[in-house]
């Protein structure tokens, strides 16, 4: 529809046909944006990833091998530290969505990269400012690990609210698909080569280079990314005013609560699998004669086959949501995501060949849960919120690592290692279930459809 109305329109407006024809990895580049514009989102997303994973590599190792944490307390800890950056991102993500709606997106990916890598520096020094304070250094990893959150909660939903801007529903797919590809080469660069970093070059060496790498994104952002707000949008509108414009949105939309749903458990895959994963294999590292570098590392590679498997397929969910569409995407990764988990159930040792088949469906199911949900919210969010709308969106994803989490970490110690994965595919299923329910209620969007028609 979008390509016939172009071609219906060239004779009055060649240029600018050209200028909106123009693209990039399939992306039509709208006219006020550069490649550079889009790179620098891409590299953002990126760097992010690693900023967000880098926490489930190091922190098991730095927690056990510098904090010195009872082993019989390893799981509720690490637990307790997930859940700490839920609560971070629960109290700080709808405010940071309508204050990048009143102020811009930029300025808040830019300071939010800037002081998240000075933190994570700082991070590391945790054990150090508990011996200069006569405190207890578990106390200050609970304040950094807090803060850390907090200042990445301002940064990283940007990049979908800016992916939203950049963007329009012929290649809305296609671009969630890029950035999910460029957030799996993160999350796959962590779990590979980052994971390795405490046994080669010491634990306070991975804070050093996750944290520089932030800071130097943070000018990345500052020079590469240009705000592209929708042009109606008074600058003199209360924050309160925008929260409840979104939250309007999202009472008369089923789409837009499914898609809620759905971040639910997408971010609770990702978080489940790298926390729980790494303190499983740091856990039982002697019962397969490793230490916990080598552990760490071999765990990491894993996890990193997971990420691989979400790096291979995000073109084709980016390709099949705006062909297919984005229910029959949407249903689709519910159930691979759910299978995933499930067989999980069966692993009894972390390192074993079954492990990495299971990995493999988790990875590829988890990077289209992210991808097709993304899109369909942003598709039936009013662009003029689209930032509270998202704010509202990732809210819900912190809330399902939230609840998972807290769940998962008591079975994890009480019941089995496995049991947070098992919990986590069958949530899964369930909002598989209510996609069903809902399925004809939502309206058919493809990269030809202005989503009007339903299924």
């Amino acid at each position: 529809m979008g390509m016939k109305f172009l071609e219906k329109n060239f004779s009055m407006n060649s240029q600018n046909k050209e200028v909106k024809r123009k693209k990039t990895l399939g992306i039509v580049i709208l006219e006020g944006l550069t490649l550079l514009n889009f790179y620098a989102l891409f590299w953002c997303s990126m760097v992010m990833l690693i900023g967000i994973t880098c926490v489930a590599v190091i922190q098991p190792i730095f927690l056990k091998e510098v904090i010195k944490v009872p082993q019989q307390h390893f799981g509720k800890i690490n637990a307790n530290l997930l859940l700490l950056k839920e609560i971070a991102v629960i109290l700080f993500l709808g405010i940071a969505g309508a204050l990048s709606d009143k102020y811009g997106r930029k300025i808040l990916m830019t300071l939010g990269l800037l002081v998240s890598g000075l933190l994570f520096i700082v991070f590391g020094y945790a054990d150090h400012i508990g011996r200069a304070t006569d405190t207890n250094s578990l106390i200050w990893v609970f304040i950094m690990r807090f803060f850390y959150a907090v200042t990445l909660t301002f940064a990283w939903p940007q990049v979908f609210t800016i992916l939203g801007d950049y963007t329009e529903h012929e290649s809305r797919g296609k671009g969630n698909a890029i950035i999910g590809i460029m957030a799996g080469i993160g999350a796959m660069l962590t779990f590979i080569l980052i994971s390795k970093i405490p046994e080669k070059f010491g634990i306070l060496a991975g804070f050093y280079i996750c944290g520089g790498l932030l800071i130097f994104t943070a000018l990345v952002s500052h020079f590469g990314i240009v705000d592209r707000l929708p042009k109606d949008i008074s600058k003199r509108k209360k924050t309160i005013e925008i929260l409840k414009e979104a939250m309007d949105a999202l009472k008369i939309s089923p789409g837009l609560k499914l898609s809620y749903a759905a971040s639910f458990i997408s971010r609770a895959t990702v978080g489940i699998l790298g926390t729980f994963m790494m303190t499983w294999v740091v856990k039982v590292a002697s019962d397969s004669n490793m230490d916990s570098h080598k552990a760490t590392a071999v765990g990491g590679m894993v996890i990193g086959i997971s990420a691989m498997a979400g790096l291979v397929t995000a073109p084709f969910w980016g390709i099949l949501s705006d062909k297919w569409g984005r229910m029959p995407a949407l249903t689709l990764s519910l159930f691979l995501t759910g299978l995933g988990f499930v067989l999980m159930g069966f692993v009894v040792n972390p390192f074993s060949g079954l492990t990495k088949l299971c990995i493999i469906f988790c990875g590829i199911g988890q990077i289209g849960l992210m991808i097709v949900s993304t899109t369909l919210a942003i598709d039936l969010s009013p662009p003029k919120v689209l930032g509270s709308v998202l704010g509202g969106f990732n809210t819900l994803g912190a809330l399902g690592i939230f609840v998972i989490g807290t769940i998962g970490g008591f079975l994890f110690d009480e019941v089995s290692y496995v049991a947070p994965f098992v919990l986590t595919g069958a949530v899964s299923f369930v909002v598989l279930l209510w996609a069903i329910l809902v399925y004809n209620k939502v309206p058919k969007i493809t990269g030809k459809s202005s989503g009007v028609s339903a299924h």
